[in-house]
C-alpha cells in the first residue's frame, strides 16, 4: 500500500523522526513529499523510502504557490498513493487539494497548530479559509492536541467532527531512552560563570514569546539567559529586543542545532512563553531533563503542563507573569539542580511515539 506524506520546509522533516522508517517496517510503500534542502536532500540516499522535491513558499506567494501546486499534483499523479498524510500549512493546503484533485481516497491531514490565532485583518481572513479548505477536502484530520481541536471550535472552523487525537496528543512524541543518548553528545558550556541558566528551545521570534522573555530576564541579577535556536527569517521582533540580546553577554543565542538536547543539562529552568502552539514538545523535553517548566496558558502547551504539577501555566503576553514564575521556581530551586515542580519519566511514557503509530 502507497502512503505519501508532505511537510513544507526541510526543517520541518524532523517532525517525522522514526515515523517514516516505522510505516517501511509495516510494509508502507513510503514516499515523502518536501521542499529542497540540505537535510531533505541527505534522504534521497535513503532506500527504504523515496523523496519527491516540490519547492514550497513558507509565507502567501500567489505566483510561487500555483507553481508549487501543478508540482504536487505531479507528483500525486505519478504516484498514485493508496493515503496521503500532509501538514505544515502550505504543504497542507496544496497536498490537500493535490490528493482531492488525483482521487486519492484516504487524505489525512495532520493539524500540528493554528497560524491563524495570532493574525489580524485581512491575512487572517485568508489563512481561516486556508485552513477550512484544507480539513473540507480531508476525509480525517488527526490534530496534535486536545486544545487544538477545542481552538477550532472557537475560531469557528467546520468540521471538527472528523478531528481525533492519537494518544495524548503530541507532533511526534518522545521516546526517552533515545533522548537520553541524544544528551550525552558533547557540547560545551555556553556561559563562563556558575550563575542560574534560565532556558528556551525554539525559534528566535515574536510568537514564541521572546519579547515578554527577554524583558523578564532583565528583572533578574546574577542569572544568565540561554537561547538555543536561530533568528526566525520572519521574526517581527522589536528592533530593541534584537538589541538586547545582542548586546548582553548573559544572553546566548546557539544559532539553529540540529539535536538541542545537551544543552538541557546547563539550564536550571525552562521557560516556553510562546503565544500559541501545536503540542510543545520541548516541554517533554525539559521534562525529561529534569527541569522545571514555565509555560504560557495557550493551545498546546497547557496539553503538556499539568499546572503546579510538571510545571507552571502563566498568562501570555504577560512578561509580569513570567517574572512572578521563574523568580518564585529560582527560589524553590536555590541554584541546585534539584527539581520539585517536574514529571516523572513514567508519565512520559504516555507520549511514546510508537503508542501513537499503533493507532
Amino acid at each position: 500500500m502507497k502512503i505519501l506524506i508532505a511537510v513544507t520546509a526541510d526543517i520541518s522533516v524532523r517532525l517525522l523522526n522514526g515515523q517514516l522508517d516505522y510505516l517501511v517496517q509495516e510494509g508502507f510503500d513510503v514516499h515523502l513529499v518536501v521542499s529542497r534542502g540540505e537535510y531533505s536532500i541527505s534522504l534521497k540516499d535513503k532506500e527504504q523510502f523515496t523523496v519527491h522535491y516540490v519547492d514550497m513558499a513558507r509565507d502567501i506567494s500567489l505566483k510561487k504557490d500555483i507553481k508549487s501546486l501543478k508540482q504536487m499534483i505531479g507528483v500525486f499523479r505519478k504516484v498514485r498513493p493508496d493515503i496521503s498524510n500532509v501538514g505544515t500549512p502550505k504543504a497542507a493546503l496544496l497536498g490537500s487539494i493535490a490528493a482531492f484533485l488525483t482521487g486519492t481516497k484516504r487524505r489525512i491531514y495532520t493539524l500540528r497548530g493554528l497560524r491563524i490565532e495570532t493574525t489580524q485583518g485581512f491575512k487572517r481572513f485568508i489563512l481561516k479559509c486556508m485552513e477550512q479548505l484544507t480539513i473540507g477536502l480531508s476525509t480525517e484530520v488527526i490534530a496534535i492536541s486536545p486544545s487544538l481541536i477545542t481552538k477550532c471550535k472557537e475560531i469557528g472552523l467546520k468540521g471538527t467532527h472528523k478531528m481525533l487525537v492519537l494518544g495524548e496528543g503530541s507532533s511526534n512524541g518522545l521516546q526517552l531512552e533515545k533522548f537520553d543518548l541524544l544528551c550525552l553528545e558533547k557540547c560545551g558550556n555556553p556561559f563562563q560563570n556558575n550563575d542560574f541558566v534560565i532556558g528556551f528551545t525554539g525559534r528566535i521570534t515574536k510568537d514564541k514569546g521572546i519579547e515578554e522573555l527577554v524583558e523578564a530576564f532583565h528583572t533578574f541579577e546574577n542569572t544568565n539567559l540561554l537561547l538555543v535556536g536561530g533568528l526566525d527569517e520572519n521574526h517581527d521582533l522589536k528592533q530593541a529586543t534584537i538589541q538586547a540580546i545582542e548586546n548582553n553577554p548573559r544572553i546566548v543565542v546557539t544559532g539553529f542545532i540540529p539535536n538541542p538536547a545537551p544543552f538541557y543539562q546547563y539550564m536550571d529552568i525552562f521557560v516556553i512563553p510562546s503565544y500559541r502552539e501545536g503540542f510543545s514538545n520541548v516541554c517533554l523535553e525539559a521534562a525529561a531533563a529534569k527541569l522545571a517548566v514555565v509555560g504560557t496558558n495557550v493551545t498546546g502547551i497547557k496539553d503538556a503542563i499539568d499546572h503546579e504539577e510538571t510545571g507552571c501555566l502563566v498568562e501570555a503576553h504577560s512578561s509580569a507573569s513570567l517574572q512572578k514564575a521563574i523568580d518564585y521556581l529560582k527560589k524553590i530551586l536555590n541554584y541546585e539542580r534539584c527539581v520539585l515542580i517536574t514529571v516523572e519519566k513514567e508519565s512520559l511514557s504516555i507520549f511514546n511515539p510508537n503508542k501513537c503509530g499503533e493507532k
